[in-house]
Order: C-alpha cells, then sequence, then structure tokens
C-alpha cells in the first residue's frame, strides 16, 4: 500500500469508493437512498477535484503497486486528468485547519470494507497527522454518526475522546453524532513512516 496526495484524477474513484463504505457503514441504519443521495451531493467528482486543489491536506492510499509496474509509471500522467480513474484506490482521507473550531478537522476518512482492520485508515490516519503535526498543530477533531460502530470502534482505539454531541438529519431522520478528538502527538506514530 502506498500513502500519497490525491490527483484531480481521483475524483471519481475515490467517490466510487465513498458509495461501497458508505452502504457498508451506515446500511443498517440508513436507507440506501439516503447514502445515495448523500453520496452524490458530498462526493459529486467536480466538488471532489475542488476540495483535491484546495485547502487542508487530501490523501489515498493505493493497493499495493508492485504488481502493476509499468503500468503504474505510464498511468501517472493520466491520473492527473479530470477523467482518469484510479480503481486500486482502497482508501482516503482528507483534513483541514478550521479557524471556526480552533484545531484540524478530519473531514473525511475511509476505506474500502475488504480492506477494514489491515491498516488502511490507520496510515491514512497517521499521515495526516504527522503533516499537520509538522505545519504547527496540536489537535484533531472528527463528527462520526453514534450508530456507526465501525467508526466508533477504531477513533476509540487511536486514543480519540469524545467532547460533545449534535444531531444531523439524513433523508428527513434525525441522527446523533459524536465529536471526538485526539492530540496530533498521539498519533503521529501510526501506520508506516
Amino acid at each position: 500500500m502506498q500513502i500519497r496526495e490525491a490527483r484531480r484524477g481521483d475524483a471519481a474513484a475515490v467517490a466510487s469508493l465513498a458509495r461501497t463504505a458508505w452502504h457498508a457503514a451506515y446500511g443498517d441504519f440508513l436507507s440506501a437512498e439516503a447514502i445515495d443521495a448523500t453520496v452524490d451531493a458530498w462526493y459529486d467528482p467536480s466538488e471532489l477535484r475542488r476540495d483535491i486543489s484546495g485547502d487542508g491536506t487530501f490523501l489515498v492510499a493505493d493497493a499495493d503497486t508492485a504488481s502493476h509496474g509499468d503500468e503504474q509509471e505510464s498511468a501517472v500522467s493520466a491520473a492527473d486528468s479530470d477523467d482518469a480513474g484510479d480503481a486500486s484506490l482502497v482508501g482516503f482521507g482528507h483534513a483541514r485547519y478550521s479557524s471556526g473550531v480552533g484545531n484540524v478537522v478530519l473531514r473525511r476518512l475511509y476505506v474500502h470494507p475488504d480492506e477494514w482492520g489491515c491498516g488502511v485508515g490507520t496510515a491514512l490516519l497517521g499521515e495526516l497527522a504527522r503533516r499537520f503535526r509538522a505545519d504547527g498543530h496540536s489537535r484533531l477533531s472528527a463528527v462520526v454518526l453514534a450508530e456507526n460502530d465501525v467508526g466508533l470502534s477504531f477513533y476509540d482505539s487511536h486514543a480519540f475522546e469524545e467532547i460533545g454531541r449534535q444531531t444531523t438529519s439524513f433523508a428527513g431522520e434525525e441522527h446523533d453524532e459524536c465529536i471526538v478528538a485526539a492530540s496530533l502527538a498521539d498519533l503521529t506514530d501510526l501506520g508506516p513512516v
């Protein structure tokens, strides 16, 4: 697995991965229609391209590319275009500093369900932490649906503590969200360095 900066050409693959991960993580308590509508709105490839090029850090995890050899080399220039996709993506993470919150906010961290428990999310989280800590930041927060046992377990296992709750709405249904936070210093040793 390789962690790298996302490229604009990754947008379609990120959107596809988000849809798969959302259905697996939230399918027990959100309808398929609510998931698809949310992913369509939040992961529109044109919006993702702006996020990838914008403020913050947007990372992706590529599956082991050692077997792709020269194919991978030739695909690099194509992956920078808006239309290129990368089916080897197994995860992504996006964070940026929020002056309104006063710390770095993890906006997105998703891994393909086939890779859950394999260290992909941990590696992405660790790399994001190292980059933001190097920039002088000290804290990272995230919002996770209270019914998302996979997400809550992940954050709990990485020294995040619940610091608050709020309510959000999906397709007209209200759901509780947990606001969790951790020290970046506690996260910098996660995953490959």
